[in-house]
């Protein structure tokens, strides 16, 4: 996500921002005009001209993965968050003509078949899907269903409000079915940090961590030295979840963000131009071997505790008691701190090794793509208003750092400057994207898995029986896109 446009304005009007809560469920209703709250109706889109196409534009919003209040607001509030959302919409409806509508669909599998009914019915129900990570993506591209932001010429993915890399990251064959801009809201990991436990271990970790983070020296090792310095055993029992951790967390989506976070990719493009599982080829063997057993050993010492617990509550629950100096969260939790008055910090993962330092941190995107269906009525209204909706979240923007950070976007500005570094590294994987392609068996769960089931060995084994069956449904897959 790019947020370096919003900076040079977000310090004048930071202090005016009130500490926000969460909104309501949306439906599919039509939005109340409120003349006070159109304050850009007057600033002009470089490349698209104000218009009256007296048409309606819906977007679908997959909530598994994306958060509806972010993207569309019934009605108006005094929310800073709400308001800024439907201003926004507000604005693009003026400017072009057009009522806006998101209609959320909660079930992933039902999402996907209506959005492909809807393309092949040619019924124009939708200009526009937030879809899951990788549930269904893969039929998108497969059956025609999207079209090539390339072929788009209103949109300049290029442009600062699009994050080209990330959309490239993802492209096959030169074909770009999938966008990300700033109208997206990065849901992606963080290393959250008590503050006040921090400063009780301040003597022994010797060093500030946003000194670390600044200066390419946040490291896997440095993270878990530093986890490994807390450990009390609370119930004079055992390790059990009712202890004091260095670092909790659970083990699904936190986990498996450490593979891209150390720079490893899941699919690549080798020499000859071909997709192939790379997570254990010649140059990232050596990586992925030392990353497993890093975590191997650190899952099972005293300063780490991660939780299998299918509701992934319990890590959570730990941090948010004081019993954990260290969090894998989802930026997504972080409001819910504010609710029980921690004091935390946020960082990014952490890199694999200083050698990481010329591509910097980089944290795995959770959220959803922008899909652009390859059938529409009136593709330049829907093409026109998906660009000046990415165009005008400058605003959004920056009412989401007040909800994941309250009065600590002005309290504590090196917060928000690590949150900046997060969603301006933000990046995806091809193969987690299209990892139903592979069945699962390169899916997110596999460094889980490996790290459960123990060493380096186990790894060789798992890709030397998986990668050759992959490899040969990567090649039909993106064979297939021409």
């Amino acid at each position: 996500m790019k947020f370096v446009r919003i900076l040079s304005f977000f310090l004048a009007i930071v202090l005016s921002l009130a500490v926000f809560v969460g909104c309501g469920d949306k439906t599919a209703e039509e939005t109340t005009s409120n003349p006070d709250t159109v304050e850009n109706e007057e600033e002009l889109h470089p490349d698209i001209a104000k218009n009256d196409y007296g048409s309606e534009f819906y977007f679908t919003i997959m909530t598994h993965v994306n958060q509806p209040e972010l993207y569309w607001a019934e009605e108006y509030d005094d929310n800073a968050l709400t308001s800024a959302v439907y201003n926004r919409q507000e604005f693009v409806s003026n400017y072009l003509g057009v009522e806006i509508f998101g209609i959320s669909e909660d079930n992933p599998t039902d999402c996907t078949t209506k959005f492909q009914a809807a393309v092949k019915n040619r019924d124009d129900s939708t200009h526009m899907l937030l879809s899951h990570t990788f549930m269904g993506v893969d039929g998108f591209v497969t059956g025609n269903y999207l079209t090539d932001f390339n072929e788009i010429d209103v949109i300049d993915t290029t442009a600062d409000h699009w994050n080209y890399d990330f959309m490239d990251e993802v492209s096959i064959n030169g074909h770009m079915f999938l966008g990300y801009s700033d109208f997206n809201i990065a849901r992606t990991q963080v290393v959250a940090f008590n503050k006040d436990m921090y400063s009780k271990y301040e003597d022994a970790i010797g060093e500030e961590f946003y000194d670390m983070v600044e200066e390419y020296r946040w490291t896997l090792d440095k993270m878990i030295a530093v986890a490994n310095l807390v450990y009390i055993d609370e119930g004079q029992d055992g390790k059990t979840e009712n202890d004091t951790f260095g670092l909790t967390a659970d083990y699904e989506v936190p986990y498996a963000s450490f593979l891209q976070a150390c720079n490893i990719s899941v699919v690549d493009v080798n020499d000859k131009g071909a997709y192939v599982i790379a997570v254990y080829n010649d140059e990232n063997r050596a990586r992925t071997s030392a990353l497993v057993d890093k975590l191997y050993d650190f899952v099972r010492s005293d300063g780490a505790f991660f939780s299998d617990d299918p509701t992934y509550l319990v890590p959570g629950k730990i941090f948010a008691e004081d019993r954990a100096l260290m969090y894998l969260a989802r930026t997504t939790s972080l409001p819910g701190f504010l609710n029980d008055d921690i004091n935390f910090g946020v960082l990014p993962y952490p890199m694999f090794d200083e050698n990481q330092k010329n591509v910097g941190y980089r944290s795995l995107q959770w959220g959803g793509y922008i899909c652009i269906p390859s059938y529409l009525a009136d593709p330049d209204m829907a093409y026109e208003t998906i660009e000046l909706l990415s165009w005008a979240s400058d605003k959004v923007n920056i009412a989401y750092y007040e909800k994941l950070l309250g009065k600590q976007v002005a309290d504590a500005p090196q917060d928000k400057k690590m949150l900046d570094l997060v969603w301006d590294s933000v990046c995806s994987d091809f193969g987690l994207t299209y990892s139903q392609v592979t069945e699962r068996d390169f899916h997110y769960f596999m460094l889980r898995d490996l790290t459960m089931m123990g060493s380096t060995a186990q790894l060789a084994s798992y890709v030397s029986s998986n990668e050759g069956t992959a490899n040969k449904r990567l090649s039909k897959f993106t064979g297939s896109i021409k």
